[in-house]
């Protein structure tokens, strides 16, 4: 009953593309979503964020008979400031996955290296 739409795609400059997507560094909405946008989801993550944090530094004391002192330190402050950490890790995470490790290709710039199966063809 609808008439069919008409689309039809465009390639996107990059730098409009870069200011649609995240690409690098972790915005203020990923900041967010992570913390959690219901009361339950941020009680979840501000549990999983405490109990890492404790739980990470009784494992770092205990660990630091063995691996020593300095070692266990580190390991302990990474452990006690991971509520902090967690959201930058997994907004990094999130990017990288979208881009699948690979920069942003521009298709309006002219690539002019031959390089790659074609370049033997001209």
């Amino acid at each position: 009953s609808h008439p069919p739409l008409q689309m039809s795609l465009v390639p996107t400059p990059l730098n409009e593309l870069q200011s649609i997507l995240a690409i690098r560094t972790p915005t203020g909405d990923q900041y967010v979503t992570y913390l959690g946008r219901t009361p339950r989801e941020r009680f979840d993550s501000l549990f999983e964020g405490a109990a890492i944090a404790f739980l990470g530094s009784m494992f770092s004391y205990f660990v630091s008979f063995v691996i020593g002192q300095f070692l266990a330190t580190i390991l302990g402050t990474i452990f006690v400031f991971w509520p902090i950490l967690a959201p930058e890790f997994k907004a990094y995470q999130r990017n990288w996955e979208l881009c699948g490790g690979r920069d942003l290709i521009d298709v309006w710039m002219d690539d002019d290296e031959d390089d790659g199966v074609w370049g033997g063809w001209e």
